[in-house]
C-alpha cells in the first residue's frame, strides 16, 4: 500500500504540533508500505530527504507564483470557496508539480494535512486512490473564539467574510473525501456539530514517540546549563506567534508569574517556541528570569529543565502535544480546562486543571510545596501517554480507520 502526505509544512525535523502530528501519521503509515510526501511553504529546506519516505516533492509557492496569480489571490473575497490562508500555500505550477508526482508514484491514499491544503483536493481527486482529510483543528470553531469579541465595525466585516469563508470551504472538503480524522472524540462531535455530515469520522489522537523523552523522565537529559539547578522553572512551549499561544503567554507575563515571582524569587519562565512577539521580546529584555527563546533546534531540553509546565490556553482547538510530551517526559503539568481539552486526563490524578490566575499561582505553589504530589501526577500521566498517546496506541486507532476505509462496501 503506498500513501502519499499532503502538508503545508515540512514534517521534519518537527518544529511544533503541525509538524508533530503529521510526522507521527507519516511513521504510522509507513508500517503498511511505502510513503510519499508533498510539501508546499514560502521557503526552500536545505536537506533534499525524509528518514524512510520514499519520495519526498517539496515546492516554495513564491518561487512559482506568476504575478497573474498573486492578483488574482487578492481578489479572493469574490470567491466563496478562497481564503487568504489557503492560497498561501497554492500555484498553478506546484499544483501541475503535484499531478506528476501522483501520476508516478501512484498512491492508493492520499493524506491531506489541514484545511489549507483545500486547492489541491480537486486534483488528487483526479486520480484512482482513497482521499483521507486529517483536519487538525475545526477551523471555522476557532476563527469564531479567536475573532469574534473585536469593536472595530471594519475588523467585524472582514471577519465575517472570513468565517463565511471558512465554512464554506471545511464543508467543501468534508464532503468530498473518503474519511475525516480529528484530534479527539470532542472535535469529531464539534465537527458534526458545524456541518452535520455523514463522512466517516475517526478521532487520531495527537501523539509522541514516548521512548524519544525517556532520557528526560530518567533525569539523563541535561538541561542548557543556564537553566540547570533550578526548582523552580516554568515552561510554556508552542508557537508563540499563533493567537491562542500569544494570548496565554502574555497573561502568564502579566498576571501570574509576577504572583509567582513575589513567592519564589528566584524563578524562571521560559517561552520556547517559534515567532515570539515584540511584547514577550520587551518583557524578557525587562525581567532576566523572563526567558524568550525563538525558534530551538529541540525542545527536550527545556522540558528538561522545566519542573512545571504551564498551559493557561483560553481558546483552541485539537489537543496540545505540549501536554502529552510534558506528560511523557515526567513533568508535571496545571492547565486551564480550554488546554487540555481533548485529552483523558483528570483534575488532580494526572494533572491540575486550574482556570483562573489566582487558581494557576496556587497549583504551582501546590506543587512545588509537595514533591509527592508532582511525583504522583508525572506517574500517572506517564502511564495514560503509554497507553492512550503514544505511536503505538495511535497506530490501532488509524490501522481500524485503514481496515474501514480499504473494505467499505
Amino acid at each position: 500500500m503506498r500513501t502519499l502526505f499532503i502538508t503545508k509544512e515540512v514534517p521534519y525535523p518537527t518544529i511544533g504540533g503541525v509538524s508533530l502530528r503529521t510526522w507521527q501519521n507519516i511513521n504510522i503509515m509507513m508500517k503498511s508500505g511505502e510513503v510519499g510526501v508533498f510539501s508546499v511553504s514560502n521557503w526552500t529546506p536545505k536537506h533534499t530527504s525524509l528518514p524512510g519516505v520514499a519520495v519526498w516533492k517539496h515546492c516554495n509557492v513564491t518561487e512559482k507564483r506568476s504575478p497573474k496569480e498573486q492578483f488574482i489571490n487578492r481578489l479572493w473575497w469574490f470567491s466563496p470557496r478562497k481564503h487568504p490562508d489557503t492560497l498561501w500555500g497554492y500555484s498553478h505550477a506546484t499544483e501541475e508539480a503535484l499531478n506528476q508526482l501522483l501520476q508516478e508514484f501512484k498512491p492508493d491514499i492520499v493524506i491531506l494535512e489541514e484545511i489549507w491544503v483545500y486547492p489541491y483536493l480537486q486534483v488528487v481527486k483526479n486520480h484512482p486512490c482513497k482521499i483521507i482529510f486529517d483536519n487538525h483543528n475545526v477551523e471555522a470553531s476557532l476563527w469564531e473564539q479567536r475573532h469574534s469579541n473585536s469593536n472595530n465595525w471594519k475588523f467585524r466585516l472582514r471577519n465575517t467574510i472570513h468565517l463565511a469563508h471558512l465554512k464554506r470551504i471545511e464543508k467543501d472538503f468534508i464532503s468530498q473525501v473518503n474519511q475525516v480524522w480529528m484530534c479527539s472524540e470532542e472535535d469529531v462531535h464539534l465537527l458534526k456539530k458545524f456541518y452535520l455530515h455523514f463522512v466517516p469520522t475517526y478521532a487520531v489522537p495527537n501523539s509522541i514517540n514516548v521512548s524519544a523523552y525517556d532520557s528526560i523522565r530518567s533525569g539523563e537529559f541535561t538541561p542548557p546549563p543556564e537553566l540547570a539547578n533550578n526548582p523552580y522553572n516554568l515552561l510554556f512551549l508552542g508557537q508563540l506567534s499563533y493567537s491562542p499561544n500569544t494570548v496565554a503567554a502574555e497573561l502568564l507575563i502579566q498576571k501570574i508569574f509576577p504572583e509567582i515571582q513575589k513567592i519564589y524569587p528566584q524563578s524562571r519562565l521560559l517561552l520556547v517556541g517559534r515567532t515570539p512577539t515584540a511584547y514577550m521580546l520587551e518583557a524578557a529584555a525587562k525581567n532576566p528570569h523572563i526567558i524568550v527563546t525563538g525558534s530551538v533546534p529541540d525542545v527536550k531540553p527545556y522540558i528538561a529543565a522545566a519542573s512545571i509546565m504551564v498551559v493557561p490556553l483560553m481558546q483552541g482547538g485539537g489537543t496540545r502535544l505540549k501536554i502529552v510530551e510534558a506528560f511523557a517526559a515526567g513533568c508535571p503539568v496545571i492547565s486551564t480546562a480550554k488546554g487540555c481539552e481533548g485529552i483523558k486526563a483528570k483534575d488532580g490524578e494526572e494533572l491540575l486543571i486550574r482556570n483562573t490566575v489566582s487558581e494557576i499561582v496556587a497549583g504551582i505553589q501546590e506543587i512545588w510545596s509537595d514533591s509527592y504530589l508532582g511525583e504522583k501526577l508525572a506517574n500517572s500521566a506517564y502511564e495514560l501517554v503509554q497507553k492512550e498517546y503514544s505511536w503505538e496506541a495511535t497506530a490501532r486507532k488509524i490501522d481500524q480507520a485503514i481496515h474501514d476505509l480499504l473494505h467499505v462496501s
